[in-house]
C-alpha cells in the first residue's frame, strides 16, 4: 500500500493528474451552470408563449397637454407599495418570482385601470432572467426578457393616446 500511495504523490508532484482532475472539475462547472440558464430560459419562452405580451381592452384618448412631447403620460405619478396612480387612472404591477438563485426568472404583470368604473384598460406581462451565466462576470450578470424590449412606457402609449 505504501507503495501505492508513494506512485500516486509522485504521479501528483509530477503534476500528471492534477490538470486532468482541475480541467475535469472546472468543466463539469461550467457545464451545469450553463444548463441551467439554458433551462430557465426555455422555460420563460414557454411562459412568455402563454401569457407574455399586452392586452389592450380600450384606448383612452386625452388632450394633448397631458403628454410629455415624447408622448408618454404626464399625468400619472411616481410608483409607491400600492402602484401608480393619476387623473383617474390606476397601474398595478405584480411581481411573482418564479425560480429563485442563479438565475433567477421574475413574472411582470401590469394592469392598467380607470377609477370611476374599475375597468381594466389593458394587461401587459413580462418575464426576465438574471444571472446564471457560464463564467463569472465583472459586470452585472446578464439578463434576458420576453417578450424581447419589455417597455411599460411603450404598453401605456398604446393605452393612452393624445388626441390630435
Amino acid at each position: 500500500m505504501k507503495e501505492l500511495t508513494g506512485w500516486f504523490f509522485e504521479a501528483c508532484r509530477e503534476k500528471k493528474f492534477a490538470g486532468f482532475h482541475i480541467s475535469t472539475l472546472i468543466f463539469s462547472a461550467v457545464f451545469m451552470s450553463g444548463c441551467e440558464q439554458m433551462r430557465v430560459d426555455a422555460q420563460m419562452e414557454e411562459l412568455c408563449k402563454k401569457d407574455g405580451g399586452g392586452e389592450i381592452y380600450e384606448k383612452i384618448f386625452l388632450p394633448q397637454e397631458m403628454f410629455t412631447k415624447n408622448g408618454d403620460p404626464n399625468f400619472l405619478g411616481k410608483w409607491d407599495a400600492n402602484g401608480r396612480y393619476g387623473n383617474g387612472y390606476r397601474i398595478t404591477l405584480n411581481v411573482n418570482k418564479i425560480h429563485e438563485g442563479k438565475p433567477t426568472l421574475t413574472k411582470y404583470r401590469y394592469q392598467v385601470v380607470r377609477d370611476s368604473d374599475r375597468k381594466i384598460l389593458g394587461v401587459y406581462v413580462w418575464y426576465q432572467r438574471i444571472g446564471g451565466d457560464f463564467f463569472p462576470r465583472l459586470g452585472p450578470d446578464s439578463s434576458r426578457t420576453c417578450p424581447k424590449n419589455a417597455s411599460e412606457v411603450l404598453f401605456l402609449r398604446k393605452i393612452f393616446i393624445p388626441k390630435n
